[in-house]
């Protein structure tokens, strides 16, 4: 099954370290965020992975080549004009035409949610999507719960969430890759449209794995903390 890698978005949140770099390329703990993707997709067996590029792609290209370097075969797909992350999968159609299930990777997240019992629950039941999902994720805001007459009981700052949250990382059967549009956003528009029409999307709960958003400045720093003299 390949695996498609997004990191066409701008990295807005990440500036001013994105005003040069593509956000694929900036550092955790010394080693680039698309380079933990990339090895940690190819060890768990998903050597045969395309990324999704948009601003910087050549330093992206320099960097990885045909990715034999780290154990992967690359392939990329370059749009400099916005397009949501279904509509990068879109662009990519052509590479996907005897593919019937692919595997999505987000490049702003690291974690190291079991992938392959993610594909073998696809495997099993078929489904159009099955989301990866994973517990105790924090949000980014402090709760409040409040009386009846509006008197704050209690806050608690930026508490894990009690619910399985969407990993960024999931497996699209081939009805799911065939309604990838221009514009479409899988977790807006994709992901809600099929639950709706009754198409079936199951959920691969991975309770064990770490997850960690390196979208914005505040985000790297728990990363750089979190893989602080580990290997890639």
């Amino acid at each position: 099954m390949k695996a498609i890698i997004l990191c066409a978005g701008h990295g807005t949140r990440l500036r001013p370290l994105t005003q040069y770099i593509s956000k694929a390329m900036v550092p955790v703990a010394g080693v680039p965020i698309l380079e933990r993707i990339v090895r940690s997709l190819a060890e768990q067996g998903f050597s045969e992975q395309i990324i999704a590029l948009s601003l910087f792609a050549d330093q992206v290209r320099h960097y990885f080549g045909d990715g034999s370097r780290f154990g992967a075969r690359i392939e990329y797909s370059i749009n400099t004009e916005p397009a949501g992350t279904a509509g990068e999968v879109y662009h990519m159609r052509g590479m996907l035409d005897e593919e019937d299930a692919v595997l999505l990777h987000y490049g702003d997240i690291l974690t190291n949610l079991d992938l392959r019992a993610l594909v073998d629950r696809h495997r099993q039941h078929q489904p159009a999507i099955t989301l990866g999902l994973v517990t105790g994720v924090r949000i980014h805001a402090g709760l409040a719960t409040l009386t009846e007459s509006g008197e704050v009981r209690e806050f608690v700052e930026k508490p894990p969430l009690e619910q399985p949250a969407n990993a960024a990382v999931f497996v699209l059967g081939r009805a799911a890759i065939d309604a990838c549009a221009l514009g479409m956003d899988f977790s807006h528009d994709l992901f809600p449209e099929f639950v709706g029409a009754g198409e079936t999307v199951r959920g691969f709960v991975d309770e064990n794995a770490y997850w960690l958003d390196v979208g914005r400045l505040s985000d790297l720093d728990r990363a750089n903390e979190f893989f602080e003299g580990a290997q890639p």
